[in-house]
């Protein structure tokens, strides 16, 4: 049976990465670390800040490691989903259907309406897993498929705009932000291949 310091401990977050379980407390200030914060040193358990303390002017520095390049991916596809999402509500034509506020929401279905619908969805998913997580890699791919759906509707919306209209800039803009939501999401979700180990 589990002791409570040990039920405590599974309970506990990683200070710097909130979503990750700790793994352990640093022996010098106390705080809870997860496994890409926590550093063994000389039988201690240490973070950063303290292995600074520790070992002066030896201490190595910290690079970026998986879980800040994780949350730097994270936060850049939001972006690119509000971006996108904005980019809903302005004119997607020069005239016509689609000039106005609102251009890709426009009253005939079209690919406009598709990409929007696609940024928003995006966005709310975005924000879903950014509060209530646990990140896993099932969302990144569907986070990933939202972003190519954005960038897909935007692109057909550019070469099948409604009829006696000219496509304005705000298309491009949701191309561009639907490319950078897939791009930034497709690397977490596991799918993009890696280079076989040598056996």
């Amino acid at each position: 049976m589990p002791s409570d310091e040990q039920i405590t401990r599974s309970a506990e977050r990683c200070d710097l990465h909130p979503r990750v379980p700790s793994v352990g407390r640093c022996d010098g200030c106390g705080r809870p670390l997860c496994l890409s914060c926590a550093i063994p040193v000389r039988g201690r358990l240490l973070g950063q800040e303290c292995l600074v303390e520790e070992l002066g002017a030896d201490a190595p520095r910290q690079d970026a490691g998986p879980g800040r390049q994780r949350d730097l991916r994270q936060t850049v596809a939001g972006a690119a989903f509000a971006v996108a999402t904005v980019s809903t509500f302005l004119p997607w034509s020069r005239f016509g259907e689609g000039a106005g506020i609102f251009g890709a929401w426009g009253r005939d279905p079209r690919w406009s309406l598709f990409a929007a619908v696609a940024a928003v969805a995006g966005l709310l998913l975005w924000a879903a897993l950014r509060r209530y997580g646990p990140h896993r890699a099932g969302w990144d791919i569907a986070l990933a498929a939202l972003g190519a759906l954005v960038a897909v509707g935007a692109l057909l919306a550019v070469l099948r705009p409604p009829s006696f209209t000219r496509v304005w800039f705000a298309p491009w803009i949701a191309i561009s932000a639907g490319i950078a939501a897939f791009a930034t999401t497709i690397p977490a979700s596991g799918l993009r291949s890696t280079p076989d180990r040598p056996s």
